[in-house]
């Protein structure tokens, strides 16, 4: 049997290698624009890997996709909530708050991604927000609530 992967924490037995092609092919109906695939997808992952923090990102970049930055932020909470020592679900509720106008709540969470994990991904995405937002190159805060 194929070994079970770190990432998964899966109820059924899953290679890390399937695992990956799993979610790969949900980026890739994303990429393609086709949301409903991408979230069966993700949607299945997170269902045969409830204890990794991956699946839930990938809706949360779902969400993010379409603009709704509420939902994304719900699917990137959930997978703090997973693994709250990450870097990347830290700096990925910074990017939904930031793109809600919540720039103060946002500042917060990327500078504690940093902290976790500077030279990872997580804390490279969230100096790469933080830099975007001093030059301005972010979208201002929408009027709707």
């Amino acid at each position: 049997m194929a070994e079970t992967s770190e990432i998964s924490g899966s109820l059924v037995p899953l290679a890390r290698r399937d695992a990956m092609i799993l979610l790969e092919a949900g980026y890739l109906w994303l990429d393609m624009g086709q949301f409903d695939k991408a979230r069966e997808i993700f949607a299945g992952a997170a269902l045969l890997m409830p204890r990794s923090e991956v699946p839930q990102l990938a809706l949360g970049s779902l969400e993010f996709a379409q603009g709704r930055h509420d939902k994304a932020l719900q699917a990137y909470r959930a997978a703090q909530r997973l693994a709250p020592n990450s870097a990347l679900p830290r700096a990925h509720v910074g990017e939904a708050l930031l793109f809600m106008g919540k720039v103060p709540e946002a500042l917060k969470e990327l500078k504690a991604a940093i902290d976790l994990d500077a030279d990872g991904d997580g804390g490279r995405l969230a100096r790469a927000l933080i830099d975007a937002k001093e030059a301005g190159a972010l979208p201002p805060p929408s009027a709707k609530k």
